[in-house]
């Protein structure tokens, strides 16, 4: 704030302020638990760290600053904000922790980076458009202060062009190295496709190129694809490569393989997230009970013009917990933590299915549901939520055994004609391509049970906000913007044959969000 403003332009700010304050809180959609900034847009989770008894997520939030030689303008460039909490439920938020520089001389402003983990001290690792990768540490307990290297960019655009590209980066800290991986495409013949590049230094200030970090497969990845904000650590006794991709639309994906002599050998590929879907950005951190902890950045779908007149724009996932199934595949969990937002219980076991059943007794918008379903003969079962009491608008999660998908359709979760779920980023949309196929109405994911096994569905509804796990290994992640008033139903359903939902919990969720 200018300390130098008037009484009376102090009373302005802070009229705006609660006015500012009030709109939020009255904002539907708005999330009232999941982690979020306090006003404004953000975009990719950039870098996450447990320190000092405290879960840090730094993420590309939006700072005004004055546009050089146009005096009285300004414009609005990425910066690493940046929040924090001791239970991963109550957030609090923090000053910027990197911000552009106020002489003009990052007219960009900061892109996309990483906390290099187990660095002696905390250490961030970023992009600088038009100047390359940097670097800036922390003696601060709190982390609110950092200090850029005088030497950045450590690894600078290179003037003429190399296989390597400088972009997004992450690193980790190993026997006296650091390892970073750069960039999203290798030009490399052989590496087509998403790929990153290995970069190594002794003392974060002079850096070795080192080739292509490991070799993409057609038969996993299209060649469009890349390798985007990428976060690599050990998971169990493999190696996991999680990233974003910007094409054929935007997503988290990811690898799980194993590392030796500086490459990295993928031999399981999975998605987070199908055409419809909202998940990108993904980072994670190791917190001191060993667990791997995952952050994604949840994208809007609203137009331009609504997200402007709200004040704010995107959300964090839930945190979640990754591990190393038996079967060496992603086990995908919410953290425990987020049971002591739990109140109100219900529970109904034992319902048989053959149609749509309404649970009149349940109605809200930021609910936790775990529902556990028997296969039975049924082709579709599974449960809606945001129902209006005539169904024009509902959203539906279900499983259909014969192609083994579990599925969100959003076809009638809004009766706003002006929410649209693209398939395509626009740069990639395939030329002639008409409506239908522009947009989604339903994002489906690969899961299958075994012989016997039920359908355990954990659900966490948060407003505009879904999040789905199903049985421990699978995760779908929705935004839902429904319109009425009375859209707060729930009931569950079974169609083309008989199931029986063996139980069905319902939790009220409490509120942590007071903006």
């Amino acid at each position: 704030m200018n300390t130098s403003a008037t009484a009376e332009q102090i009373q302005t700010l802070v009229q705006h302020a609660r006015e500012l304050r009030d709109r939020l809180w009255a904002d539907r959609h708005r999330p009232r638990y999941h982690l979020l900034p306090s006003d404004g847009f953000f975009n990719d989770a950039n870098g996450t760290i447990f320190w000092k008894g405290r879960y840090h997520v730094f993420y590309l939030g939006r700072m005004p600053l004055p546009i050089p030689d146009q005096p009285g303008n300004i414009q609005w460039l990425p910066v690493f904000d940046h929040s924090s909490s001791h239970d991963l439920v109550h957030w609090i938020q923090h000053p910027p922790a990197i911000k552009p520089a106020a002489d003009g001389s990052t007219p960009k402003g900061i892109y996309s980076g990483d906390a290099i983990e187990n660095a002696p001290i905390p250490t961030l690792i970023y992009h600088v458009p038009g100047q390359g990768i940097c670097i800036a540490t922390s003696t601060d307990d709190e982390l609110n202060h950092w200090t850029p290297l005088p030497e950045n960019p450590v690894i600078p655009i290179p003037q003429q062009s190399q296989e390597y590209t400088v972009f997004d980066p992450c690193a980790w800290y190993e026997d006296g190295i650091y390892h970073a991986l750069i960039g999203n495409k290798n030009s490399r013949q052989g590496y087509e496709g998403d790929t990153t590049s290995l970069f190594i230094s002794t003392d974060l200030i002079n850096w070795q190129y080192r080739g292509p970090f490991y070799k993409s497969n057609r038969h996993w990845t299209d060649e469009v694809e890349d390798c985007a904000c990428p976060d690599f650590f050990p998971l169990g006794d493999r190696h996991m490569l999680l990233m974003h991709g910007h094409c054929p639309y935007g997503m988290a994906h990811y690898y799980l393989g194993h590392y030796r002599e500086e490459q990295f050998f993928p031999q399981i590929h999975g998605r987070m997230n199908w055409p419809g879907g909202q998940l990108s950005a993904p980072e994670t951190l190791l917190d001191d009970k060993g667990r791997r902890i995952f952050f994604g950045w949840i994208r809007e779908t609203r137009p331009w013009e609504q997200l402007r007149s709200s004040g704010w724009a995107s959300v964090m996932t839930l945190p979640r917990v990754l591990s190393l199934a038996e079967d060496g595949t992603l086990g995908i969990e919410p953290v425990p933590e987020l049971e002591t937002l739990r109140r109100n219980h219900r529970r109904w076991p034992g319902i048989r299915l053959t149609s749509e059943v309404v649970i009149e007794e349940v109605s809200g918008d930021c609910l936790e549901l775990v529902a556990e379903f028997n296969s039975g003969t049924a082709t579709t079962f599974g449960l809606k939520v945001q129902r209006s009491p005539d169904g024009a608008e509902e959203t539906a999660i279900f499983y259909m055994p014969e192609s083994d998908s579990l599925i969100i359709d959003f076809s009638k979760s809004t009766l706003d004609k002006a929410v649209k779920y693209p398939r395509f980023t626009p740069h990639d949309e395939p030329e002639g391509v008409d409506d239908d196929d522009r947009y989604a109405s339903a994002q489906q994911a690969p899961f299958e049970l075994a012989d016997g096994e039920r359908l355990k569905l954990r659900i966490f509804l948060d407003r505009s906000v879904l999040e789905v796990f199903a049985n421990g290994r699978q995760c779908m992640t929705q935004r839902i913007y429904p319109t009425r008033e009375d859209s707060l139903g729930v009931s569950v359903f079974a169609y083309g044959g008989e199931t029986t939902l063996k139980s069905l919990d319902v939790w009220e969720m409490r509120t942590t969000n007071s903006w």
